[in-house]
């Protein structure tokens, strides 16, 4: 009877646990799939930023407009090192305080040109009017886009001060930093979220796939505790990913947790904000990160409808232990079994190329210097454009004459019918030609003899690979990997003038 008895009750245990988990599943169904906000993106991009260099004055009218609207409302005003102003906006009239900032490394730009088209979605009218009312009557939303203005100036991580602002909650020794504190401690949030961008270079574990967005639930003490606040953050993260995972299959990581208690993150968390840290990686042939900007942009929405609606609650929060970490397996090219030839050495191996940029001297743009840096054995390694050499010879590029106005005149067509005859640089006949970055070209320029005629490490990355009748299948100009045998070759960023 007793055995009878427990076997009945073990029966409605599992069909309660059944019912509770289907129960929870729908009460965290993400409510953006029921809207068009994917679809009508464009709708919402701000057309006045298009490029990852965003700088303080392409911002500064489209924040007076939004705040000339209503949508916005003007809170805390900080100023830079160079006397920039850092700007805290305000939308919403809930109970429920949200924190977002952008851009405290310079460089990192994606998230804040996602923050400006949600500011478009929310003062939008349209199919999607319940999803946007929701957040503006439950939330109290707060933004500060570009913390780092001067470092955005300049395209590069630190500020004016050359301190990383990132690693200065608790010193506070800049004056972007304090500003911060002040607004997280005078408005005390809820929540918070972190937005930054990470190397394109990241992989998902040790996938081929990039880590195109990583989260974290930064650990507020070494040991790495998971209290309320932290768990909190850590359920987000968990309906994030899922918002992701439909656009975004596999290619989402988790941020390394190691305490880092000078960081924002860590600091906010400890204070009791439910703190996310977004970090915006790489995604194929999205160079200036259009695509991952439109995962910010949707991601975050979605998330600030969850905080809304609270449906964060009954997520599991193990769950966020299996998505896996940021790995470092990613080149932007590899090329497997490629030829070496070393003196009186010829060998196969796999090349791993990457690029390395700067900014222009216009500051709108990014130059690319492609260099080889790996030599060896990469099966475990994987490129964002990957080719199996094995069949292929590798053949010095070729070097052709012409004068200048020659080259001027030259169409993207000729230059590359010369490059599928194996030549990689053009040298003027009539004066010496410019060297440094070439926009919008598929040929290097050069005054003397290319550096290098084969293969070798850490040397820039410019070589053929032909088949064996010595017809060119492949071309590496500039560590950009062009397969010859497409029907249409586009122009390069830049080659370079050696």
């Amino acid at each position: 009877m007793m055995r009878t008895k427990l076997l009945v009750t073990s029966a409605f245990i599992t069909i309660g646990a059944l019912v509770g988990f289907s129960l929870r599943r729908e009460a965290t169904r993400l409510a953006i799939e029921d809207t068009s906000i994917w679809q009508s993106y464009d709708r919402y991009q701000e057309q006045g930023i298009q490029h990852l260099m965003v700088k303080h004055t392409e911002i500064q009218p489209l924040i007076n407009k939004h705040l000339a609207s209503g949508l916005l409302r003007s809170g805390l005003q900080g100023t830079s090192v160079q006397g920039r102003s850092i700007n805290h906006l305000v939308a919403g009239k809930g109970k429920t305080k949200v924190l977002l900032w952008s851009q405290m490394h310079g460089d990192e730009s994606t998230a804040t040109m996602a923050l400006f088209d949600i500011f478009n979605f929310l003062s939008a009218a349209d199919e999607n009017d319940s999803f946007r009312r929701l957040l503006m009557e439950k939330l109290e939303l707060h933004f500060v886009p570009m913390i780092n203005p001067d470092g955005a100036e300049l395209w590069k991580r630190r500020n004016a001060m050359d301190i990383d602002i990132n690693r200065d909650a608790r010193a506070l020794t800049t004056p972007e930093g304090r500003f911060l504190m002040k607004v997280a401690d005078e408005i005390k949030p809820r929540f918070g979220f972190n937005l930054h961008d990470q190397n394109a270079l990241h992989s998902v574990g040790s996938s081929s796939k990039p880590a195109t967005i990583s989260f974290l639930a930064p650990a507020y003490n070494h040991a790495r505790d998971m209290n309320e606040t932290r768990e909190n953050a850590a359920k987000m993260i968990i309906l994030m990913n899922r918002t992701l995972q439909k656009y975004l299959p596999d290619q989402v990581a988790k941020y390394n947790d190691a305490h880092e208690p000078r960081g924002f993150g860590d600091t906010f968390q400890k204070k009791g904000i439910s703190t996310i840290l977004i970090e915006s990686g790489g995604y194929l042939n999205d160079p200036q990160k259009q695509y991952i900007r439109k995962l910010n942009f949707y991601v975050l929405l979605s998330a600030l409808h969850a905080i809304a609606k609270e449906a964060y609650e009954q997520e599991d929060v193990e769950r966020y232990y299996s998505i896996p970490e940021n790995g470092r397996f990613l080149f932007n090219v590899v090329i497997r079994n490629a030829e070496i030839v070393k003196d009186s050495l010829r060998y196969r191996t796999s090349v791993g190329i990457n690029h390395y940029t700067s900014l222009d001297a216009t500051r709108k743009r990014l130059n690319y210097r492609g260099a080889i840096d790996e030599l060896a054995d990469m099966h475990d390694n994987y490129g964002y454009h990957d080719v199996d050499a094995a069949s292929l010879l590798s053949v010095p590029g070729k070097v052709i004459a012409m004068k200048k106005d020659e080259w001027e005149k030259l169409s993207l067509k000729s230059e590359a019918a010369l490059l599928r005859q194996g030549y990689l640089y053009i040298r003027f006949s009539d004066q010496r030609s410019p060297t440094g970055p070439v926009p919008n070209r598929l040929l290097n320029l050069i005054n003397g003899s290319p550096l290098s005629l084969s293969i070798a490490l850490y040397q820039n990355a410019n070589f053929v690979l032909a088949a064996r009748d010595g017809k060119p299948a492949y071309a590496v100009v500039n560590g950009f990997l062009i397969d010859l045998n497409k029907e249409k070759i586009s122009s390069l960023p830049n080659t370079y003038g050696y």
